[in-house]
């Protein structure tokens, strides 16, 4: 989604806005409250260093000290200065309260931010027509779920320190002018031109950033494949030239990032020279403008302590842009996701009856699919759908599942066409088993009932030993509370497949789908399990794709799909 940078710098203080709602104020609040406070300490050291400094003068400002301290019972200028630090050290440990605060407030927006725009991220994809999401890569959702998602957080994080910096200079710079307008306004007028000078280097950071998210997603995605190819490169000795191509993504990528650590380091220093020059004017034109000394002092304190939220909003600004392509990558896939369109109806569950497939086709853009299928499937039925590799098999199930809606033709269950309603019905009726059953890193039974507590665990031993599961379960140290690891890792193929069965069968399914769903288990072990199922009363339709002659035979009838063409 390519826009101007502070197009998209608006959206993404909206975003940040709409999260925070109400906190917002309540963040403003502490950070004003906090600013202000650091002013009135400085205002307080005014008194202070004209009690100590001159404590015999007769300025205005002595004498109207001496007065108000007077009359308050502070006689002696002891006890005038111990009423003073007394009320300076009061208002520091006020602010010191209210900046813990403010920094907790806007952590926890920071963060919860980030989750929001994540949780946004998954909901987009849960909610995108499959025929979108089966042509992304892997590896950009992967990289803006992690890598870019944190690029987004250090963005909120710069921008609310550039929004705290610009409180705090404008609390600084109206106690400046408060104490000396004309001096002050001089110096504000330089100071907003310098900020101005780094405003028009925003376009740069953002160019950079868009650079290192797509260097990062280059390498997201071959990364996520670099155990498989090192050993097919390996078994070529070809393993000298396949690191040589992630070197050389990984080195554009630390060029990008050192292009603009190097900006940053000249802003630095340029910030550095421009500070120490601006200080020694200050002093000089104080002096020249026959400025009181408490006065001056506390002026050249202000202009001291503006430096910092200068060169802070100075470096907010240009982590902001830089990171800002991260937010427009996530709003892009969203787009392409069409997160605008129509909600979807509420589910209506189809009649009981046949599945049908009328002249039904469903080619992808970039080749491959199905063409033209008409195919009729009574209810209970056990079929097997075999095919080579790329023939259209996983079109046709995708089709019949209702995740693919067909470009031409229908689908028809129980003789009613499948709309949106229908389509959303039917797929709560189905239960899909692939190849590589998903599994969290959690116990077996969040793994079987995915955190529904409608389910039970004499369900969960039903549907277990089903899958012949059961085993494996006794044998796990806590039984259905053990925790198997980073998608099943203390588990073979063969025992995640066995689970992910498990899983399926608890919903009770109308229609089965195995997709290579046992080809991790040995052919005795499969045609076992084949067996249970197709002993199922009453059984669900079953539809199996294997490569295996022996699982096919235990089907009422195979399916074969070659070239996009379906053959019953």
């Amino acid at each position: 989604m390519k826009s101007g940078p502070w197009k998209s710098a608006a959206a993404f203080a909206a975003a940040f806005g709409s999260y925070a709602r109400w906190r917002v104020w309540l963040a403003a609040g502490l950070v004003g409250s906090g600013a202000l406070l650091e002013g009135v300490s400085v205002v307080l050291l005014i008194p202070i260093l004209s009690v100590v400094v001159s404590p015999g003068s007769g300025d205005p400002w002595r004498i109207w000290i001496g007065e108000t301290l007077t009359a308050l019972g502070a006689t002696t200028p002891v006890t005038q200065l111990a009423v003073l630090l007394a009320a300076f050290v009061c208002v520091a440990l006020i602010r010191a309260g209210t900046l813990y605060m403010r920094d907790l407030t806007l952590g926890k927006l920071q963060t919860g931010f980030v989750e929001q725009q994540r949780n946004q991220v998954l909901h987009t994809l849960a909610a995108a027509q499959w025929s979108r999401i089966v042509t992304l890569r892997h590896a950009r959702i992967t990289n803006l779920l992690g890598t870019e998602m944190q690029r987004l957080g250090s963005s909120a994080q710069f921008m609310v320190q550039g929004v705290v910096a610009v409180v705090l200079l404008v609390v600084q710079g109206a106690l400046a002018f408060m104490l000396a307008p004309g001096f002050a306004a001089g110096a504000i007028i330089l100071l907003m031109i310098g900020g101005g000078v780094i405003l028009m280097s925003h376009g740069r950071s953002r160019d950079l950033g868009s650079d290192v998210v797509r260097q990062s997603q280059a390498l997201m995605g071959s990364a996520s494949g670099f155990l498989g190819g090192l050993k097919a490169a390996a078994a070529q000795n070809g393993q000298g030239r396949f690191v040589t191509e992630f070197e050389t993504i990984q080195t554009q990528l630390r060029q990008r990032q050192l292009t603009f650590q190097q900006r940053q380091a000249r802003s630095r220093a340029g910030f550095a020279i421009g500070s120490s020059l601006a200080g020694a004017a200050v002093v000089l034109a104080g002096v020249a403008m026959h400025i009181q000394p408490a006065v001056l002092i506390a002026l050249v304190l202000i202009f001291a302590r503006m430096s910092g939220p200068a060169q802070q909003i100075q470096a907010a600004a240009q982590n902001f842009f830089f990171g800002l392509p991260s937010f427009e990558a996530i709003r892009q896939l969203e787009v392409d996701l069409g997160r605008d369109e129509a909600t979807a109806p509420p589910p209506v569950t189809p009649p009981v009856g046949d599945i049908e497939l009328r002249s039904a086709a469903f080619l992808h853009p970039g080749g491959g699919g199905v063409k033209e299928a008409s195919l009729t499937i009574a209810p209970g039925s056990f079929i097997g759908i075999s095919g080579p590799s790329g023939a259209g098999k996983t079109t046709l199930i995708d089709m019949m599942i209702g995740l693919l809606v067909p470009q031409s033709g229908e689908m028809l269950v129980g003789g009613e066409p499948l709309d949106a309603a229908r389509r959303a019905g039917w797929r709560d009726s189905v239960a899909y088993v692939p190849q590589d059953g998903f599994l969290f890193h959690d116990s077996v039974r969040r793994n079987l009932s995915w955190g529904d507590p409608a389910i039970s665990e004499e369900a969960m031993a039903r549907a277990l030993d089903l899958a012949d599961a059961q085993g494996l379960v006794a044998r796990l140290e806590q039984g259905l509370d053990t925790v198997i690891g980073e998608r099943g890792t203390m588990l073979s193929g063969g025992e995640r497949q066995r689970l992910a069965l498990a899983r399926a069968l608890l919903r009770s399914p109308r229609l089965l789908v195995l997709d290579e769903a046992a080809n991790a288990i040995d052919a005795q072990g499969e045609a076992a399990l084949l067996a249970r199922l197709a002993a199922l009363d009453p059984r669900p339709t079953i539809l199996m794709i294997s490569h295996r002659a022996e699982s096919m035979a235990l089907c009422d009838r195979v399916v074969r799909v070659e070239l996009g063409q379906v053959t019953a």
